[in-house]
């Protein structure tokens, strides 16, 4: 379980605290994705780096599993933007990066690494290197280095972004797809209302800056088989255009 009490977070310069969180209070059970939804400037990546343990400085209670974020002894796994391959690496070494750091055996992971390969679509691409691939490809490498790690927490910063509208939903269902094979607590970071829609079973409006919550809404659509041809899906995210759009426009 993710339990986030009454966080908030200040930047200091030198004349000024300049809010970015005020009083995020947020569960996400084991298992759980949540996606959440806000404007620009509103502190949605610092959420993620306080979930991540890089910034340490903050008021409240962030625990995973019941215990404070501490990355040296939990498992946590981050998909930035630019998926956050080391270019001179390959396929294969960029997928072992993480479970590397933590310090597990090589041998340990081998099976689960090649049915990880074989579950994205990577098969054959192990030897090549990250600018030999097209960016839903690399996708496919950043999801199977942080699903091989088996995190407590996967952290996710607009990973689809850069994507095109067709690769983009097919690495969503891409992501699906794995994630039901293992089940990790997931906190997604996105600007478009579908994709929350579509990937979060839980899904988080926050304010303008500071970040406060405003909604959490319980998406009774979440892994339902074909639900973005469902007259239901267009429905709600009309609705959550119109509560995002009421909620920033105050």
């Amino acid at each position: 379980m993710i339990r986030i009490k009454n966080l908030s977070v200040a930047y200091e310069d030198r004349n000024s605290n300049n809010m970015a969180l005020k009083d995020i209070t947020l569960e996400l059970a084991a298992g759980e994705t949540c996606a959440i939804i806000g404007p620009s400037g509103c502190g949605k990546s610092t959420l993620l780096k306080v979930l991540a343990g890089i910034i340490k400085k903050f008021e409240g209670t962030v625990e995973i599993n019941g215990q404070a974020v501490r990355p040296q002894k939990q498992k946590i796994g981050f998909i930035p933007q630019n998926y956050g391959l080391l270019p001179w690496k390959t396929i294969y070494e960029n997928i072992r990066l993480g479970v590397k750091i933590k310090n597990k055996q090589a041998s340990d992971n081998r099976q689960n690494q090649a049915a990880m390969v074989q579950l994205l679509g990577l098969d054959g691409l192990e030897h090549r290197y990250p600018g030999e691939l097209s960016g839903g490809q690399q996708q496919r490498v950043a999801l199977a280095r942080a699903f091989l790690l088996q995190p407590d927490l996967l952290l996710m910063d607009e990973p689809f972004s850069a994507l095109d509208a067709m690769t983009r939903e097919e690495i969503q269902n891409v992501f699906l797809q794995v994630w039901r094979k293992h089940s990790v607590s997931t906190i997604l970071v996105t600007h478009h209302v579908e994709e929350a829609v579509y990937l979060g079973r839980k899904i988080v409006i926050l304010s303008a800056t500071p970040g406060r919550v405003s909604k959490i809404i319980d998406n009774p659509l979440f892994g339902i088989e074909g639900v973005r041809n469902q007259q239901d899906f267009f429905r709600l995210s009309i609705e959550l255009r119109k509560m995002i759009k009421e909620d920033w426009s105050k």
